[in-house]
């Protein structure tokens, strides 16, 4: 008997657990950006809406490539893309203790580490365990993305002390080691890309019964699906393309993301100039992904039983109040603030990488799925590198954040608006609402 079929559970399990990890070593060196921001302005004196325009460019970058990655994850499967993702962000980290131009900057950060992580990150790792996972499918990717959080608490404080003792050069490299040796070797050894490739089945479940077995999987088949003529269709990229959905889908991304960016780029330099201490800061920003972390397997779960919009609406409540906490905080607040900021405002993180991908495979599932996946995370980096960029620009001419966090709010409840426009419900019902009229259905 093959190894894999001796796990205690199902193998699934150790495709988010792959996950899990390479998201925690991989998305730090996204995420750590705000306290390498604080460093390298000090050491070059570029303007803020310049570096932060490298961090527009990476994840402008990761949004167009990850569009390709989707293409090469569904042609040549994870145990390629993976690792030959995780060895280009390795030497694009690498080479930056070399730089002395801005340019170079964009170029390895921007282009280089950015295009290494589209092909590990969150196209192909989601397409993969949305092959995975079908009733358990915002659980899974839930518990998988909460790696960015994990990741982020570990690593940005051990990476502000490299910074504070070494620099930031030294912490870079730290940081590309860290990817280096992790990435490739647990994707190539680890991962496949579908569940029949094992001789298994989608969240483990076992062959039919009997006659009446297989007439209860057929009543919770069907009520699970609402529009079946949508679900029988061989979604392709192009072919999703031409529908609302999927455009609406994809403007509420780069809302959400742009959104999102503004504080996760700036927040280091917003609370360094309202006078925290910098390895404080650097806790705080770890404290937001690593809420995030637990929030993101809380609206997996949540999702999986209430539904996609409902629990997105959840989450921008409590986003909302964490920008009214930031905006509160000022030169002589108490020290609970940040940390208060970083509690409510980590509820809303949280959502960010779990529901649109849940979301995206209620309504695009199929073989092609990366693909379509890909194509929305285009419109994803387009909304990041403007909310990044432009909270910079907003900061050089006003010399304050204000206007850009006040902005946020209305950002979020438009994106919200566009999710429950898209309406996943009416395509395909989560688990916990086709579980509740199943067992209606059974017992007529």
């Amino acid at each position: 008997m093959p190894w894999w079929k001796r796990v205690p559970f199902f193998y699934g399990w150790i495709i988010v657990a792959v996950t899990f990890i390479c998201f925690a070593v991989g998305h730090t060196a996204q995420l750590s950006f705000s306290v390498f921001y604080v460093a390298i302005l000090e050491e070059f004196g570029w303007s803020r809406a310049a570096l932060a325009g490298a961090y527009s460019a990476y994840v402008l970058v990761y949004g167009l490539v990850s569009a390709v990655a989707g293409v090469v994850v569904d042609r040549y499967g994870p145990r390629i893309a993976l690792p030959v993702g995780g060895i280009i962000m390795a030497a694009g980290l690498a080479l930056l203790p070399g730089i002395s131009a801005l340019w170079q900057f964009y170029l390895l950060y921007g282009v280089v580490a950015s295009s290494g992580i589209s092909l590990f990150g969150s196209v192909p790792s989601y397409s993969v365990i949305n092959n995975w996972f079908v009733k358990k499918r915002g659980t899974a990717m839930g518990f998988a993305t909460s790696g960015i959080g994990v990741g982020m608490m570990l690593l940005v404080p051990l990476l502000q002390s490299i910074i504070s003792t070494y620099g930031w050069r030294t912490a870079y490299l730290v940081l590309a080691a860290i990817i280096l040796v992790v990435v490739p070797s647990t994707t190539y050894i680890f991962q496949r890309h579908r569940p029949q490739d094992l001789g298994l089945r989608p969240d483990g479940e076992k062959p039919s019964g009997g006659p009446e077995m297989a007439r209860r999987e057929r009543i919770r088949a069907d009520v699970l699906v609402v529009d079946k003529e949508w679900v029988s269709r061989d979604w392709t990229l192009a072919a999703a393309a031409r529908t609302a959905r999927f455009w609406l889908i994809l403007v509420a991304r780069a809302l959400e993301l742009g959104a999102v960016q503004v504080f996760l780029v700036h927040q280091a330099a917003y609370l360094v100039d309202a006078g925290y201490d910098k390895m404080l800061v650097a806790t705080v920003v770890g404290g937001v992904t690593f809420v995030g972390s637990g929030a993101k397997i809380m609206w997996g779960v949540v999702s999986d039983r209430l539904g996609r919009e409902q629990s997105l609406t959840l989450a921008f409540a409590a986003g909302t109040v964490g920008v009214a906490i930031a905006l509160s905080i000022h030169p002589g607040s108490p020290l609970w603030m940040p940390y208060l900021y970083a509690v409510v405002y980590g509820l809303c993180y949280g959502v960010s990488s779990v529901l649109m991908p849940s979301l995206a495979g209620d309504i695009f599932h199929g073989r092609w799925f990366g693909s379509i996946l890909g194509g929305l995370y285009a419109g994803g980096g387009i909304g990041s590198a403007a909310g990044a960029f432009l909270a910079g620009y907003v900061f050089d001419v006003t010399h304050s954040y204000v206007w850009a966090f006040l902005l946020v709010v209305p950002v979020m409840w438009l994106s919200c608006l566009l999710y429950w426009m898209a309406a996943p419900r009416k395509v395909r019902l989560v688990a916990g609402k086709a579980k509740r009229a199943a067992v209606m259905q059974t017992e007529r």
